[in-house]
């Protein structure tokens, strides 16, 4: 079973007038906010490409609103805002018809991407400041995550974009799927390249395994990586008691 390791290529390039170094992973720091657009794409250094509205305000999504409902109310909402846009126009780059509105407990619409609700933070002081990623559970909204944290109760664990739960399975080794056959399609297999995930996972935690099957899967710290077919709504939580074997991917 092949094992492969999810890197980042630096790449040098040379030209006449210097040398300049183009990284794919990520780049300098730069933000031209454009009004034209209600949300646009800003490369930060550190965190990749993340959303921003019209005026360069870096956007967020919240943990605990993983079943598609905003849960930050009442004093939340003065830390952090929430962002509506009636009409969304979006910059080039970025899925416009990921794009929703909800309406809140409180009355109020709030606009969505993949289902995740948009926040602004209170203490980003200008355009491109990202102050309230990794706190309190909230994250820079990034366009192209493929994997993300849930919060319900007490535990976090792992979702997929469009906050999927994400199992695994103890019958398994390091790095080998013993989900076979019946078993595979009751869990299919979690697959995606690259993995763009939250500041505070890896990618280096992340690999890809060819199963027997000849499928891919994505393994996260040598353990393989499911969805639950029965969870068909996102924040579904019903493969834990399906079967013991097959735990959320808690974090």
């Amino acid at each position: 079973m092949k094992t492969i390791k999810f890197t980042c290529l630096i790449l040098p390039v040379m030209l006449a007038l210097g040398s300049i170094f183009v990284q794919s992973c990520s780049s300098e720091d730069h933000l031209i906010p454009d009004p034209t657009f209600d949300i646009s794409l800003k490369n930060d250094i550190t965190l990749g490409n993340i959303l921003v509205d019209g005026t360069g305000n870096s956007l967020y999504f919240f943990e605990k609103d993983v079943e598609g409902k905003s849960l930050c109310s009442g004093g939340c909402t003065n830390v952090w805002p929430i962002f509506f846009s009636e009409n969304i126009k979006s910059a080039p780059g970025i899925g416009a018809s990921l794009f929703g509105t909800i309406t809140r407990e409180d009355g109020k619409k709030q606009t969505t991407y993949k289902g995740w609700p948009l926040y602004r933070f209170a203490q980003d002081v200008k355009a491109g400041d990202v102050k309230g990623d990794n706190k309190n559970g909230f994250f820079a909204a990034k366009p192209d995550y493929s994997v993300f944290f849930a919060s319900k109760g007490a535990g976090r664990y792992l979702v997929d974009a469009f906050g999927k739960t994400l199992y695994t399975f103890a019958n398994d080794q390091d790095d080998i799927s013993n989900c076979k056959d019946g078993c595979a399609a009751v869990w299919p297999a979690f697959f995606v390249e690259p993995p763009v995930v939250p500041s505070p996972l890896k990618t280096s935690d992340f690999y890809k395994i060819t199963r027997v099957d000849s499928k891919q899967q994505v393994t996260f710290n040598k353990k393989p990586v499911y969805f639950f077919s029965k969870d068909l709504v996102r924040g579904d939580v019903k493969g834990t008691d399906a079967n013991a074997k097959f735990t959320v991917l808690s974090f």
